[in-house]
């Protein structure tokens, strides 16, 4: 899983999330407590083993940073009555519990929502790749309401790409530019939807690099900008502006 980091092959704060919490599922399953040793314990110091280990491989996003405070924490609370096979069920269904109700539940309910936000005639801008903004797009497009969507895509990764052979799949009108064209193109948006990887506690988006770019720029054309960001991947730390924590290269 630490090289799909690195190679890219698992991107997203949600699908990386989740990678590492089935990892650590699995983990727990084949997990046995050594002798004279306790389980919460142990099972701890094996987290944070392989917690480091991602570390090395790319720098952990905020969500990925909570989801691991709230394992620690299930496991620090585990009653000491238990058996080792209680535990494991227990912290398994904990996992479980996590992804259901943190992400797949809250991802339904984003959509649900927002899709109340778009009208016929619209034209939705949007930045990159983010699985909360297709999954809003491809639902509203469903429900037959009648947009079109301005994906706008930076180098190196060209994240969009992905967004727009699934919107047009689909058979979603598209337009598709980079982001030097981010203010002709923004003369035409009616709304500007952008995912996000955290959201701070002082209100600071902290999303993929070329963001601000584009809410500024809508900003200058008065054109609405909706965040989209669910509610596990908000965080207590204050940040002033990118030159506080950036992850580099």
């Amino acid at each position: 899983m630490g090289l799909q980091y690195v190679t890219g092959d698992i991107v997203g704060g949600n699908a990386r999330c989740v990678a590492m919490l089935l990892a650590f599922r699995e983990m727990i399953k084949n997990y046995s407590t050594p002798k004279e040793k306790s389980l919460v314990r142990d099972l701890t110091v094996k987290i944070n083993s392989n917690v480091s280990f991602l570390t090395t491989c790319r720098p952990l996003s905020i969500s990925m940073g909570n989801a691991i405070k709230f394992l620690k924490t299930r496991i620090a609370k585990l009653p000491i009555s238990l058996s080792e096979s209680e535990s494991k069920s227990q912290l398994i269904s904990d996992i479980d519990h996590f992804i259901h109700e943190k992400i797949t539940f809250a991802d339904k309910e984003i959509t649900r929502h927002a899709v109340t936000k778009i009208r016929d005639g619209d034209v939705i801008l949007t930045y990159s790749y983010s699985c909360v903004v297709e999954s809003i797009l491809l639902h509203a497009f469903e429900l037959g309401r009648m947009f079109r969507v301005v994906i706008v895509d930076s180098r190196p990764k060209l994240e969009g790409k992905r967004l727009l052979r699934r919107l047009l799949a689909s058979g979603i009108s598209c337009t598709y530019t980079h982001i030097n064209a981010i203010s002709y193109v923004m003369q035409e948006a009616t709304k500007v939807f952008l995912g996000a990887s955290s959201i701070l506690s002082n209100g600071t988006v902290y999303s993929r690099v070329g963001s601000a770019c584009v809410g500024m720029v809508a900003h200058a054309f008065l054109v609405p900008v909706i965040i989209f960001c669910e509610t596990y991947k908000f965080h207590e730390r204050v940040q002033l502006d990118s030159i506080c924590s950036n992850e580099l290269g």
